[in-house]
């Protein structure tokens, strides 16, 4: 009898096979004894080479790595969390996901026996499903290991279906671990929603006998469709904004960039004298009053119900249909060149803005940015992942030139400690991952336990500490309320001086490589040294202490 056979064939063997048969390297998560047949199973030779573990000490930060590395690899993550409480703590990126069309696999041994099923009420393993029902697209419980095979394989469907999410599925541990016949995984195809024809007609109609069109993007997940969202651009002759850069959308140093939609940003002005606008996967589409409004999401739920005209559609293949319609269309160039001297002009404002007033002994936010940009080389060598991405956003988007598709990430929503989701995006991609976080994300994402895996798996992240001793996010919302926090500067519940945490000692306490800089002077040498670092190593910044709100509120 060979090794492979002398083993039970479980649940946990239908899970592992299914992953594996979907192209999937890894597993996150955290060890736990109720899940003990499926780590068994991640011991045996059979296994052990197709998928990796990627160990988390805590399910919050391992669920942030899944998340991370289903942004960057495009493909369903999964995330096996231990009984009860691990749902728990991994609800907030459970909610991310689910938010932000994310496709994840959550997976738990929720409950003891089905055996003694009536005493769940007593230690609360009956809520397990409910932990997550309200932040995950398809919940459910697995009484019967025969059929697991057909319940695995349409929990990962429904995962990646649009609009994308989290999906959950939670057994008991006598049902994992029951020996099950072997089946053959039937492999079958999946035909992501299109345009109907009319509607790209109509659409490319109206863009191209528009005078003035404006394309707006927010989440252009699929990085191909990066590409020929700029071709399509040049082909209009269309300025395009991004109204929230979570996602590295268009390349922001082509000409036809023309912002963002910040305060600052000429975006509201631009569309009120817009005659066609085109929004692409766009979760808070401005509103637009004036012009022909055209929205194609994968998500029906985002849609603008004053849009003029909706498409169900994935961004890619509608961009796709519409390069079909438009042919060889010649790029609009005097188009092209009128929006060239705007972007221009607007770059130059941002870098005179550098030079005269972010120059201090004392690095500054924007200055920081400046040099990571000089590093970065446009993202064909590095990715950037921001976290929380509240603070300096402005900044980040001015000073850091994001051009090669999946070149940049930032956090998805206003919930703090994302971080971990930059361990999965290094684990997805080649180029070498930097992230940048603020002190007190680092608290709330758990550091220590994110660099103790980075270092645990060799996973060699630049960790980019910009410290200041302060949640800047909470108190620039505290100094804009205006009353007595900010006339006295008392603020309450934001400071992280007494004690100030040496982040240095807690990198080398977890084995990874540490440096400090303290000076502007200093910045661009240190950044050198911790890119040619080729294990991962954290570099500590003291930055300005908060006397006046940051630029970028």
């Amino acid at each position: 009898m060979s090794r492979k056979q002398q083993y039970s064939y479980t649940l946990s063997s239908v899970l592992l096979d299914s992953l594996i048969s979907t192209g999937t390297p890894y597993l996150f998560g955290v060890a736990g004894s109720a899940e003990r047949d499926l780590f068994d199973h991640l011991a045996r030779d059979e296994y052990k080479d197709q998928i990796t573990f990627i160990q988390g000490n805590s399910e919050y930060p391992a669920a942030r790595m899944s998340l991370g590395y289903a942004r960057a690899s495009e493909r369903v993550s999964p995330l096996i969390m231990h009984v009860q409480l691990g749902p728990a703590n991994a609800a907030l990126a459970a909610f991310d996901a689910y938010i932000s069309n994310i496709p994840m696999f959550i997976f738990t041994v929720g409950h003891i026996s089905t055996a003694n099923d009536y005493r769940e009420l007593t230690y609360g393993y009956s809520r397990t499903p409910e932990l997550l029902r309200e932040y995950c697209k398809h919940v459910y419980r697995i009484a019967d290991g025969a059929n697991a095979d057909i319940i695995i394989r349409r929990a990962l469907r429904l995962a990646g279906t649009p609009p994308a999410g989290p999906v959950f599925l939670t057994v008991a541990q006598d049902v994992v671990e029951a020996p099950l016949s072997r089946k053959n995984p039937k492999k079958t195809h999946y035909y992501p929603p299109s345009a109907p024809e009319d509607a790209v007609h109509d659409a490319t109609t109206a863009l191209k006998n528009a005078e003035k069109p404006v394309i707006l993007t927010q989440r252009t997940k699929n990085k191909a469709s990066v590409a020929s969202l700029v071709q399509v651009a040049e082909k209009l002759g269309a300025a395009v904004f991004e109204v929230r850069s979570c996602y590295m959308n268009f390349p922001s140093s082509h000409p036809l960039h023309q912002g963002f939609g910040d305060a600052t940003s000429m975006m509201q002005q631009y569309l009120t004298s817009s005659d066609v606008v085109l929004s692409l996967d766009c979760m808070y589409p401005p509103t637009v009053d004036s012009a022909l409004h055209i929205q194609v999401s994968d998500n029906p739920f985002v849609f603008n119900e004053s849009a003029d005209k909706k498409i169900f559609s994935t961004t890619e293949s509608f961009l796709n249909a519409v390069l079909r319609r438009l042919g060889d269309t010649p790029n609009n160039t005097d188009r092209i060149d009128v929006l060239r001297s705007r972007h221009e002009t607007m770059r130059t404002q941002w870098m005179t803005l550098l030079k005269e007033k972010y120059n201090d002994a004392t690095p500054s936010p924007q200055r920081i940015w400046s040099e990571i940009n000089r590093v970065f080389n446009h993202g064909k060598d590095y990715i950037v992942y921001f976290a929380p991405a509240f603070t300096q956003r402005r900044s980040v988007n001015r000073y850091l030139e994001r051009d090669v598709p999946g070149c940049y990430y930032s956090a998805l929503s206003a919930a703090m400690g994302s971080a971990g989701e930059a361990i999965g995006i290094q684990l997805a991609e080649q180029r070498r991952v930097l992230c940048v976080l603020g002190d007190f994300d680092a608290h709330v994402s758990q550091l220590p336990t994110l660099l103790w895996t980075c270092a645990h798996h060799n996973i060699p992240i630049v960790w980019i500490l910009l410290d200041n001793a302060t949640g800047a996010t909470v108190k620039g919302a505290f100094w804009r309320y205006g009353k007595y926090s900010r006339d006295n500067r008392a603020f309450v519940g934001v400071d992280l001086d007494e004690p100030r945490t040496d982040w240095v000692k807690i990198a080398e306490a977890n084995s990874v490589k540490a440096l400090q800089c303290e000076h502007s002077s200093e910045l661009r040498a240190c950044l050198e040294k911790a890119v040619s670092t080729v294990k991962p190593v954290l570099l500590s910044v003291k930055t300005q202490d908060f006397e006046n709100p940051p630029e970028g509120y």
